[in-house]
Order: structure tokens, then C-alpha cells, then sequence
């Protein structure tokens, strides 16, 4: 009747089933880490079939796909949020869950069973898809965190050289050594040649102040700057008393002759007058004016300006000479630090390269593994998870079993009272049952009801 009863409750379930393919590749390849030691080691197939089943019934994988799928989803009747509920789940659904590696071969096939067709060929997609993940992050999963580590370690020397460089370079004011000593070169070969200008134009200055101040001890101060003049009496009277005398001269010449007395008298005259005209100055001044000399005050003023002017320059060549030995001390100064900079520079130089070398070698390390993970991922689907269309059903097989059990448990329970029951039905189970002898047994046609734990029996006297 029990089996009867489950055959009537029992649902169809629906079986998904996918089938994997393993090939080889390199997770399953151990490379020492001396190759001279010896070659690379490589698992063989029943090696590789067992890591995988290893990998495909792992709790893990299991609760994975059993959160992404949904509890509820997967097994409607489990409502509950507790963690009891959570582990009956899994376990449920590893049981469910049947793996098999088929002899001889590198598949694995996969079957998974639900009352629900769907959901069982969505679980087993989803299962296969996080098998793939996971195994991923198992052969990938570092075992220790050495190469963070140095990574980090570098990253922090790194830091600290570039610091310390820094600072140093703050405190003596350095931003670029080389250039600084090229700069600071430049500025005292422009000071040299700029001190030898200085030094030519201040002789040169110097010479012409010389020249000045010679033509300024040489002329006057004062100059006549301006006389009104006029002819003068005396002259004017000899010229008049000449012009007389020409007069009379050339009235007596016309009557006498040139040896008479009168006409000579008159020549002698107007000799004397000529003679006298010649050393009498025709003009005289009558008013003059006074002031300093122009060619005077020009010179002395140049001479002002050439003396500012020199004086300057030599201010400037002090200056020139300071700054030229503010360069030198400085120069001096980058000299006597240059060995400490560039020990510095190249303690920052070395871990900058070796910073980047350990980035781009990690960096390159990542991408190739995603890109052979990607690639070259050596699990194929051959067989993606289907579910049939007709799902199989234990009601006959519980029908079976049900009878099949009740046979045997009445035949139990009919044993069990025969042997218990102490009730004699023949001769040989008084016999058996007293271990004595029988001598004789009658038959009643219409015997009374026995009574418990009665019987009729002769015992032979000894």
C-alpha cells in the first residue's frame, strides 16, 4: 500500500546532459625552476581526468551554481534563508548531479536531474559556465604573494630614491646638474668677455678724459664774446687832409711841373699821410662784451660725462667681478656635489628601470594569460546541456518495489509468528520444540477450543 501511495505522488523528473572535452595544455605542465635540473614534467591522461573530477565536485563549484541559479529556482520547496537550508541545497544539488569520465577517452559527460525541464538544462549551462571560471581561477590562484610583495617593495624603494633625490636637489637648489653646469659656464664666459669689454671701453675713457682735461688747462675760461667798433677821428682827419692834398695836387699839377717846390711839398705830404693811415688801425672798438668759452664748456662737460660715465663702468666691473665670483664659489659648490647627485640619480634610475621592468613584465604576464585563457582554453563543449522532452517517471518502479517489499516483509512477519507462536500443530513440533519423544497422537474430530499454552502429550518413564 506504501508503494502504491508513492507510485500515485511521484513526479517526472527531466535529466540535462552536456559532454566535455579535456585537452592538454599547459596547466597540467611543471616547468622546474631549473631547467638544467631536469625537463619539464607532464601529467598523464588519467592524471588529468581525475584533476578535472577533482575540480568539477567541488563544494565550491557547487554552492556557486546554486546561488547564481537560485535556491528557490532550483528547488522550490526550500523557502528558508538559513544557513542549514543553504548547505541542504547544495548538497541536494551535488546529488542530483552525476559526472562520469567515459573509458579511454578525455570526456566527461554531465547530467543533471530537476522536476522542472528548464531548469535543469538552465543549472547545467550555468554549471559548465562557472566549471570553466573556476577552474580558471584555480590554475591561476597564487599560492603565495611573493610577486605582490616585491612589487610593492619596489615600489617603495622607488618612492624613496625619488624622494630622496628631491630633497637633495631642494636643498642645494639643483633641477638639472648638466645644465646648470652648462648655463653657469655660459654666464661666466659672458662675464669674462663682458669684464674685457668694460675694461677696454674704461682705458678708452680714460684716455679721452686725459685728452679733455690737457685742452682744458690749455684754454681760457673767459672770451671776448661780442665789440662795437668805429673808424677813427685821426683817421678820419688824414683821410680828409689827404683827399685835400690830392686835390692840390692835381690842381698845381695841371700848371706846374713835377720838380716844382709846391707839388712836391704836396707829394711829400700825402706820403706822410699815406704812411700815416697805414699804422693807425681803421676801426676802434667802442663797446665789448665778455663769457665763458664755449669750446671751454663743451670740453668740460664732455669731460663730466666721460668721468660719470667711467665711474659707472668701474661700478659695474665690481659687480661683474662679484657675480663672476658668486659663479665660481657656485660652480665649486655643484663640483663638490656632483658625485652625491649622481649617486642619487642613478639609485633613482635603477629602480625607476627596475620598477618597469617588474610592471611591464607582470603586466605582460597578465595579458598573456588572459589571452591564452582565452585563446587557447583547453576544455571544449562538445555536447551543450539538453534536457528531453519526456522526462522519466518511478511510478512503476515504486509499484515494483512497493510489492516486491511486501512480499517479503509478509513473509517476514509470517515466519516471525510461526517461530514465535507456542501453539503445537503437528508431532515434530512437540518433538522439536520439548526435545522429547512422541509415543502416540489421537486425532480429535471435535476437539474443544484449546486454550493458551495447552497441548496433549505422553511422556515415556524413564
Amino acid at each position: 500500500m506504501l508503494g502504491f501511495l508513492a507510485s500515485l505522488t511521484a513526479r517526472p523528473s527531466f535529466t540535462a546532459h552536456a559532454r566535455l572535452l579535456v585537452l592538454y595544455g599547459n596547466e597540467y605542465v611543471f616547468h622546474p625552476t631549473d631547467q638544467q635540473s631536469g625537463s619539464s614534467i607532464v601529467l598523464d591522461r588519467d592524471q588529468i581526468m581525475q584533476g578535472e573530477l577533482g575540480i568539477l565536485n567541488s563544494p565550491t563549484l557547487a554552492q556557486e551554481v546554486v546561488n547564481d541559479v537560485g535556491r528557490q529556482t532550483l528547488y522550490p520547496g526550500m523557502n528558508s534563508f538559513n544557513a542549514e537550508t543553504r548547505q541542504n541545497a547544495v548538497t541536494r544539488f551535488s546529488r542530483d548531479l552525476r559526472i562520469t569520465i567515459v573509458p579511454q577517452s578525455n570526456l566527461i559527460e554531465l547530467s543533471l536531474r530537476n522536476l522542472n525541464r528548464n531548469v535543469a538544462r538552465r543549472a547545467l549551462e550555468v554549471f559548465v559556465q562557472d566549471y570553466v571560471r573556476y577552474r580558471t581561477e584555480v590554475f591561476n590562484r597564487r599560492t603565495t604573494d611573493a610577486p605582490s610583495t616585491l612589487h610593492q617593495q619596489m615600489v617603495t624603494a622607488f618612492h624613496d630614491a625619488e624622494n630622496h633625490l628631491v630633497t637633495f636637489e631642494l636643498e642645494h637648489n639643483i633641477s638639472d646638474l648638466p645644465q646648470q653646469y652648462s648655463l653657469l659656464l655660459r654666464r661666466v664666459s659672458d662675464l669674462e668677455d663682458e669684464k674685457t669689454g668694460i675694461l677696454s671701453e674704461i682705458n678708452n675713457l680714460d684716455a679721452q678724459i686725459d685728452t679733455i682735461e690737457h685742452a682744458l688747462a690749455v684754454l681760457p675760461k673767459v672770451v671776448e664774446l661780442y665789440a662795437d667798433t668805429d673808424e677813427s677821428d685821426r683817421a678820419k682827419l688824414l683821410t680828409n687832409r689827404l683827399g685835400q692834398l690830392m686835390i692840390q695836387k692835381a690842381d698845381v699839377g695841371g700848371r706846374y711841373k713835377d720838380n716844382f717846390p709846391i707839388l712836391q711839398d704836396i707829394n711829400k705830404q700825402i706820403t706822410d699821410i699815406e704812411k700815416n693811415l697805414h699804422q693807425i688801425p681803421g676801426r676802434e672798438k667802442q663797446t665789448t662784451r665778455q663769457g665763458i668759452n664755449s669750446v671751454y664748456n663743451e670740453l668740460y662737460q664732455q669731460n663730466v660725462l666721460l668721468h660719470s660715465r667711467a665711474v659707472g663702468l668701474r661700478a659695474k666691473q665690481t659687480t661683474i667681478a662679484e657675480a663672476a665670483e658668486k659663479l665660481h664659489a657656485r660652480l665649486h659648490e655643484l663640483v663638490s656635489l656632483s658625485a652625491q647627485y649622481r649617486a642619487l640619480q642613478t639609485e633613482r634610475d635603477v629602480m625607476g628601470a627596475s620598477y618597469q621592468a617588474i610592471t611591464q613584465n607582470a603586466e605582460e604576464a597578465r595579458l598573456t594569460t588572459v589571452a591564452n585563457q582565452q585563446a587557447s582554453a583547453n576544455i571544449r563543449v562538445v555536447q551543450p546541456p539538453e534536457t528531453p522532452l519526456h522526462g522519466t517517471s518511478l511510478r512503476l518502479p515504486l509499484l515494483a518495489l512497493g510489492i516486491f517489499a511486501g512480499g517479503i516483509v509478509g513473509a517476514a512477519v509470517l515466519a516471525l509468528c510461526v517461530t514465535t507462536q507456542k501453539i503445537f500443530i503437528t508431532v515434530r513440533d512437540v518433538e522439536s520444540m520439548l526435545g522429547l519423544p512422541v509415543l502416540a497422537a489421537v486425532t480429535d474430530r471435535n476437539p474443544p477450543p484449546p486454550r493458551q499454552n495447552s497441548f496433549l502429550f505422553w511422556k515415556r518413564k524413564p
